[in-house]
């Protein structure tokens, strides 16, 4: 490949970088697009096209995997931090949940950066643009039936074939506990029981290099990108590893993804300039909160032991049969909640215009590679996690070589608020597992995990002490693989995703989101793609 030039080169054929050069592409301009992506093309591999495979993708050639600094509040452990490296990135390794954010979330978004196109009612046209929703006769206002993206329930899935059998008692024992049922998410209120969406089609994973076509994209797999190359303040192309230069003459769009692009920013000469002294890179612009704000959703997966295995209740087992019921990651309910009352009072500062969830848990009929736990039908596992931390972490460069993978200090868990919703979140999650008339009689107790450094766990029981739950949180909790904050919109970049205080440069992945938000990041992350897909198409 020699030297080249487009009108828009995007950086990294993830997400959504596949949506922003798919949707560049098809523009009445026709401009010519380049999309460069470091890791390979999946196509040919079978194993990539299934969402159970990503228990198994996950630290394959399609993972960066970065490792952390160690994490002072999770026993000093070093987290694997996984990201997609490959053409479609995160859709390659994720397991399919569409699960939007709260209204309110968008609406908090919309507020800090002072644009009402970042709020609920904003980015409603461009969540219904992303999909193509299951149920024709569903709210027209919330749900969008010609998208590319197809959307669907567990339930509904494979002509209804795909029933869990502890789907009833599950949901009967978060009913036990106080739970609402929102099944329809009414006026985008996620506060409630609900069932799972997915973007599943016919059991098989969505990438969004299938979904968004590249047919008029000049695409580079197995290509790093080094820098951003400036003169004076505007961005006139990048620079390869091997020291070719791709020229553009209009935008380069950085779709790296939360850890990579404040790293490129910084090797570019964006950010803080100490840090970028230090390593003897010339500053472009002084912009000293690239690389910080990091968010996560921080976890604690939790195993329980069946009374019964033979009964077919969890993967692995001889009566698991039915073929539907691998198609997909075996779940069907997720439970989202505040805080109740009495705590949230502990954190009136924080929390009293927080309207929406706090906390999440889903029941997963496997457990999801949880140390020492075997996949053979004997245990089914659960997934608690805070959504809205205030736990903030950062990204760095190691030095100003950009083979060098970025710093990532991720600081879970380090924030009153975060402790006490995790822990009460976790209570909960035992209560409804062990302590319901739902599941009491089907689960014999909590399996504590087992392996190096997990020595002398105590099991967990329904009235476990909070001293007991931090614990296993500090010495198990993990992240959720749904981090971003790092190039936040209104402190790094504007409302349309460029960089502030250059020309040229503009920014479309999960480092923009500028809060947690209360949902899984992939059904925003399509939205925010569309929506700064037509800002640049309105600009051309």
């Amino acid at each position: 490949m020699a030297d080249l030039t487009a009108d828009y080169v995007v950086v990294g054929g993830g997400l959504t970088g596949c949506v922003i050069a798919s949707r560049l592409s098809q523009s009445e301009k026709k401009p010519k697009v380049i999309l460069i992506e470091a890791g390979s093309d999946p196509s040919s591999n079978a194993v990539a096209d299934q969402f159970l495979s990503g228990l198994s993708l996950q630290g394959s050639e399609f993972d960066y995997a970065y490792q952390s600094e160690p994490v002072a509040n999770t026993a000093d452990r070093v987290h694997t931090l996984n990201a997609g490296k490959a053409l479609g990135g995160g859709s390659i390794l994720n397991y399919g949940g569409w699960l939007r954010a709260d209204a309110s979330d968008y609406d908090e978004w919309g507020q800090v950066v002072g644009d009402r196109r970042w709020t609920y009612e904003g980015f409603k046209p461009w969540l219904r643009k992303s999909e193509h929703f299951y149920d024709s006769s569903a709210d027209a206002d919330q749900h969008g039936f010609d998208g590319p993206m197809h959307v669907i329930s567990v339930s509904a899935d494979e002509s209804g074939e795909r029933k869990y059998q502890l789907r009833e008692p599950v949901r009967k024992s978060w009913t036990e506990l106080g739970i609402s049922p929102n099944p329809q998410r009414k006026n985008g209120t996620v506060i409630g029981l609900a069932e799972i969406y997915e973007n599943s089609r016919d059991g098989m994973r969505q990438p969004s290099y299938k979904v968004y076509p590249l047919d008029n994209v000049q695409v580079f797999t197995d290509t790093a990108v080094d820098r951003v190359v400036f003169s004076g303040k505007t961005a006139t192309g990048v620079e390869l590893a091997d020291g070719r230069k791709i020229t553009t003459r209009k935008e380069v769009i950085l779709c790296a993804g939360a850890y990579r692009t404040p790293q490129l920013l910084m090797l570019s000469g964006i950010g803080p300039s100490a840090a970028l002294t230090e390593q003897g890179i010339p500053v472009v612009r002084e912009s000293p909160q690239v690389g910080q704000n990091l968010h996560d959703h921080f976890v604690i997966y939790l195993a329980f032991r069946l009374r019964d295995p033979s009964l077919g209740y969890a993967m692995g087992s001889a009566s698991w049969q039915n073929p539907a019921l691998f198609k997909s990651l075996p779940w069907d309910w997720i439970v989202t909640e505040p805080l109740p009352r009495e705590l949230a009072g502990k954190h009136s500062s924080e929390t009293e215009n927080r309207k929406r969830g706090l906390w999440e848990v889903m029941t997963l009929y496997v457990p999801p590679g949880i140390p020492g736990i075997p996949i053979d039908g004997t245990h089914i596992a659960t997934s608690t996690m805070v959504l809205c931390p205030t736990s903030r972490g950062n990204v760095s460069i190691r030095s100003s070589a950009p083979s060098d993978p970025p710093r990532v200090q991720p600081n879970y868990f380090s924030t009153p608020l975060d402790r006490d919703v995790l822990i009460h979140a976790t209570r909960q999650t035992l209560k409804a597992l062990l302590a319901t008339n739902s599941m009491k009689p089907i689960v014999e107790s909590e399996a504590p995990p087992s392996g190096e450094g997990l020595d002398g766990l105590k099991v967990l029981t329904a009235d476990a002490t909070d001293e007991e739950i931090e614990e296993r949180i500090r010495r198990t909790g993990t992240q959720h693989h749904h981090s971003g904050g790092t190039a936040a919109m209104g402190k790094v970049v504007d409302a349309e995703g460029q960089v502030l205080g250059v020309q040229g440069l503009r920014i479309a992945d999960a480092s923009i989101i500028p809060i947690p938000l209360s949902g899984h990041p992939q059904a925003t992350l399509y939205a925010m793609a569309e929506q700064i897909a037509s800002m640049v198409t309105e600009s051309m």
